[in-house]
């Protein structure tokens, strides 16, 4: 069946629609979320510092939760998110691209999922226990920058299924890709280097190094599957 054109008034009454119900189910969650984020935060925290935790002010202990819990609903509902934009740009998009797209949200998402539970359960707690912190850990600060670095794996595994599908589509053919490799090493190296990290910058080390070798191998296996 053929996709029909809509006007714009019906896109956009069918955009707020679908961000209404997305907006619905934050709004369930997040509350939820919220009422049980202590035992979580605990037990977060028990994962990667395992040391007596501080709260300096009730304020501090009130946006930890809010903010854990904020987190922890978006990679919730990122799926469904993602399928209501999805639906909403069908009409619009050629096969090819409807394509790339199926292929990419789900794997994408449970990359994500694995390399953010390897980060927290192996990366970060290393990084933490090498780091010169001082042992009176700010809750808030601690999990917050715990929770960024945990994701931070998600999204670098990311990269060999991005630079799987660019070449498959030929959005971005291989020679391309590899020829970008400078620049992309730049920016991301300037991106790291201006964000919060520890003292003693074992947390940039680790990223640029995680980085460096998931795209080099991502090259690596590309080029033998052209052989």
């Amino acid at each position: 069946m053929q996709d029909r054109d809509q006007t714009i008034t019906e896109h956009i009454a069918e955009l707020r629609a679908r961000v209404t119900r997305i907006g619905i189910l934050l709004l369930f969650l997040l509350p939820l979320l919220f009422y049980f984020s202590p035992d979580l935060i605990h037990r977060f925290w028990k994962g990667v510092v395992n040391e007596e935790m501080f709260v300096y002010s009730p304020m501090e202990w009130i946006l930890l939760r809010l903010g854990f819990s904020l987190i922890l609903s978006l990679v919730i509902l990122y799926p469904y998110a993602m399928l209501e934009l999805y639906l909403f740009a069908k009409p619009g998009l050629y096969e090819s691209e409807r394509r790339f797209l199926k292929f990419a949200i789900i794997p994408s998402y449970l990359l994500f999922l694995a390399g953010s539970y390897i980060s927290y359960k192996f990366l970060v707690p290393v990084l933490y226990s090498l780091s010169a912190g001082n042992p009176f850990y700010s809750a808030e600060k601690t999990i917050l920058n715990a929770l960024k670095l945990s994701f931070s794996l998600g999204f670098l595994l990311q990269v060999p299924l991005a630079i799987f599908l660019l070449d498959k589509f030929r959005i971005l053919s291989y020679e391309t890709i590899k020829n970008l490799r400078i620049p992309i090493y730049l920016i991301l190296i300037a991106l790291i280097f201006n964000s919060s990290a520890d003292v003693w910058g074992l947390t940039m080390i680790a990223l640029i190094f995680s980085f460096f070798v998931i795209f080099e191998l991502s090259l690596f296996v590309l080029s033998l599957s052209k052989r």
